[in-house]
């Protein structure tokens, strides 16, 4: 009890427990800004890489045991927990099909089926700095685009075929596409498609229409403020059935994340 007191004292600067989160959304990533406590089991539609900026989090999946990160890749689909003890995390989350993954492969292998731990202090260094020196939108997608060694690389590293349904899917997530009329869009037969869809995001249709919504809902809580309305614009029943989804997808209730809101900016 005495080492792990000790491991998780007062984070620097101390002032980090005013601060309130942040959320910052682009097409292919979003990043979350804030203070962490117990997350219950969850998993996201999308790969995930979470940096502690001043101390380690702990981290496990369903059958493994708590180990402390500092910065660690959480692949699409990994069911895990969660405890950072109120210290500040930055959470970069990234699509599957979008350019910033392929990107992020460039620079640093990772499991695709399990967490990674990430022994790079330039992502620590990153998040630092823009936690504080609080840069405009653009300014951290600069910086992210840094850190990730954008160049004018635009493959993507997901076959072409299911790219396309995964876009359909983001770009009216409240549609309910059958898989069966995806496959066809694509010409694959539904078994193929399904398999491929999997094998391609590493997560099944439904999880990955599922991941859209909560996405989308997001979006347009940014506009209105509601979120009844933004869920069930987002093709949610209700906001309960929302507020399910996005506890399952991030382990906690949606109105702990929006209702301190300092800066939500897509």
């Amino acid at each position: 009890m005495l080492i792990k007191k000790k491991l998780y004292k007062v984070a620097v600067p101390e002032n980090q427990y005013v601060f309130r989160a942040n959320l910052f959304m682009w097409p292919g990533c979003t990043l979350f800004f804030g203070p962490l406590h117990a997350l219950d089991f969850h998993s996201m539609g999308a790969i995930a890489i979470n940096v502690g900026l001043y101390q380690p989090f702990l981290m496990k999946t369903i059958n493994g045991m708590f180990k402390p990160y500092h910065c660690a890749i959480i692949p699409a689909g990994c069911k895990h927990e969660l405890n950072a003890f109120g210290n500040i995390v930055a959470s970069l989350i990234i699509e599957k099909n979008s350019t910033e993954y392929t990107y992020l492969r460039k620079l640093a292998p990772f499991h695709t089926s399990k967490i990674t731990n990430l022994a790079d202090s330039k992502w620590i260094e990153c998040f630092q700095k823009i936690y504080q020196q609080k840069p405009t939108k653009t300014e951290i997608y600069q910086l992210l685009n840094q850190l990730l060694n954008a160049d004018n690389e635009t493959d993507k590293n997901v076959d072409p075929r299911i790219d396309r349904t995964m876009e359909t899917i983001r770009l009216d997530p409240g549609n309910d596409f059958s898989q069966e009329y995806l496959a066809a869009s694509v010409e694959l037969s539904s078994s193929r498609f399904r398999h491929l869809f999997r094998e391609q995001s590493d997560v099944s249709y439904r999880r990955y229409r599922m991941w859209q919504r909560v996405v989308s809902a997001m979006n347009i809580l940014h506009k209105v403020d509601n979120l009844t309305y933004a869920a069930m614009e987002a093709g949610f029943t209700d906001s309960a059935h929302f507020n399910r989804c996005f506890r399952d997808t991030f382990g906690v209730n949606p109105s702990l994340v929006f209702k301190n809101m300092d800066r939500f900016e897509t």
